[in-house]
């Protein structure tokens, strides 16, 4: 499996980088970082020489990290860009190849805006793959537990599929929640559980995954009060539109209860 870490070498961006190396197990994983010089314009040559700047100084601590880890199974290289971040990241993703982004939600500048970071949230719309976002106050983290939320919409089997596939790898244990209206009958919400529960057993025999049912009118809010006794990573579809409307959009508490200590596996 190959991961992509932007590091802005950052606290927050290096904690995203531990993330990946935990993830990253196997021999044949291999993990690229890679750092983003923005480039500056104006009429003057002051902007081409702060860009030099920063390019070696970018260069000299990308050599530093990856001497930090050459004790590592994994196969670690470095990479510096220039231009856009979420552009140069997204467009490196592509050709490389990437299975998974794996970055910080917040910058060097200690800066954050809303659930995470405007780079962040730009990949997460531009990325062709799956992106794991890691908030700069998440402390305990745990890389086997998983916590995926079902909508039981079309798009989500192949998410499902992805997923299975690489807790496997991963050797990662999955809950499955789904929130429920406060006033679903009770024994629609018994077959319901039946359903998932069999389909899990059947299509994934080998997959340890248990399903935990929410009562809730707000997905978003309900997740978040979930989400705050536990320590694995959220995974979330990227098409869940009623999700990320209401997370983005709505209430400043929504933000909070998922700005606190909660890493996000966007899948595509």
């Amino acid at each position: 499996m190959h991961y992509l870490v932007p590091v802005d070498f950052s606290e927050n961006s290096l904690q995203a980088l531990d993330l990946a190396l935990a993830l990253a197990t196997s021999k044949v994983d291999r993990i690229t970082v890679v750092h983003v010089v923005e480039t500056h314009y104006d009429f003057a040559n002051q902007a081409a020489v702060f860009t030099q700047m920063q390019a070696r100084e970018g260069k000299k601590r990308g050599k530093e990290l990856l001497a930090k880890h050459e004790d590592s199974q994994v196969t670690l290289k470095f990479k510096l860009e220039e231009g856009k971040s979420s552009l140069q990241i997204s467009q490196l993703a592509k050709k490389l190849k990437i299975d998974l982004i794996v970055m910080g939600t917040q910058g060097a500048s200690g800066i954050t805006k809303s659930l995470i970071g405007t780079v962040a949230v730009s990949v997460i719309r531009e990325a062709p793959c799956p992106t794991l976002v890691v908030p700069s106050t998440a402390t305990k983290i745990n890389p086997n537990q998983f916590v995926l939320g079902l909508e039981f919409a079309d798009h989500e089997p192949p998410h499902l599929d992805w997923l299975a596939k690489q807790l496997k790898k991963w050797n990662g244990h999955l809950q499955v929640v789904h929130v429920y209206p406060s006033d679903k009958q009770e024994f629609k919400k018994v077959l319901l559980e039946l359903g998932i529960k069999q389909y899990l057993s059947k299509k994934y025999p080998s997959l340890k995954a248990e399903f935990i049912p929410l009562s809730g009118e707000k997905p978003a809010e309900t997740l978040g009060t979930f989400m705050k006794s536990q320590t694995g990573i959220l995974v979330m579809s990227h098409a869940h539109r009623g999700f990320w409307e209401e997370l983005f959009t709505k209430s400043e508490s929504i933000q909070l209860a998922f700005r606190t200590q909660i890493p996000l596996l966007i899948l595509r």
